[in-house]
């Protein structure tokens, strides 16, 4: 399993942004690696491979560190490659200027922004279902503002907050403005909680029927 590195080079091109590609799935959380979160960066490098199998696209920042890193880093790993062998289902929204931990030579750029909010935009514009992780201040954002589109658009989109835990206090709140009134959707149609890496495979429809029977034998061994 590739540990996603620290990548401090500073990155001066310019990019022009592609068309939106289907089948894509955004991986948000902490651009930081440290203790607290490295049980979520294994799940992400277990989850991105059975993603890229079943044909589908990642996107995330392009950053190195962090669960976006481990994201970036195995996507590249997995993903079929053009004829210049560089990655064709590992996509990357950037922001200008860059932050000079990105990878650019691993990825496919599909769009840019100049501000973090317009990135989260770019985002929920390009992504057809959003992972996303524990993380920082800007992890919370990235979450409330997806979760806020679903609340208003009328084809939401999958959002699964991967850390029941993590996401207790979240969760406890968008319940307490709906049953305020102040929220007009069940959260429960905005947005599901999950744990485990086969949640998450359930959830986005990437499980085969024999894995579902190996679930039944394996939890009957366990008896």
């Amino acid at each position: 399993m590739r540990i996603s590195p620290v990548n401090n080079r500073i990155f001066k091109q310019s990019f022009k942004a592609n068309h939106k590609k289907e089948n894509t799935i955004a991986i948000l959380g902490s651009s930081k690696s440290n203790d607290h979160i490295l049980p979520d960066i294994i799940k992400v490098s277990r989850i991105v491979p059975t993603i890229i199998a079943r044909g589908m696209n990642i996107v995330t920042g392009c950053g190195t560190r962090g669960i976006m890193g481990q994201a970036h880093y195995t996507a590249a790993d997995y993903s079929k490659k053009d004829s210049n062998g560089k990655p064709i289902q590992n996509l990357a929204i950037i922001k200008k200027p860059l932050w000079g931990d990105e990878d650019l030579d691993n990825c496919e750029v599909i769009d840019e922004a100049t501000s973090e909010n317009e990135r989260i935009t770019k985002f929920i514009e390009n992504a057809d279902s959003f992972l996303i992780f524990p993380g920082g201040p800007a992890t919370m954002l990235e979450a409330t503002s997806v979760i806020s589109h679903n609340h208003y658009a009328e084809n939401k989109k999958k959002v699964i907050l991967v850390g029941r835990e993590y996401f207790k206090s979240l969760d406890e709140q968008y319940l307490k403005i709906y049953e305020m009134g102040l929220l007009k959707v069940d959260p429960k149609e905005l947005y599901v909680l999950v744990d485990s890496v086969e949640e998450i495979e359930t959830e986005l429809g990437l499980r085969l029927e024999h894995d579902t029977e190996n679930d039944d034998i394996d939890s009957c061994e366990a008896q």
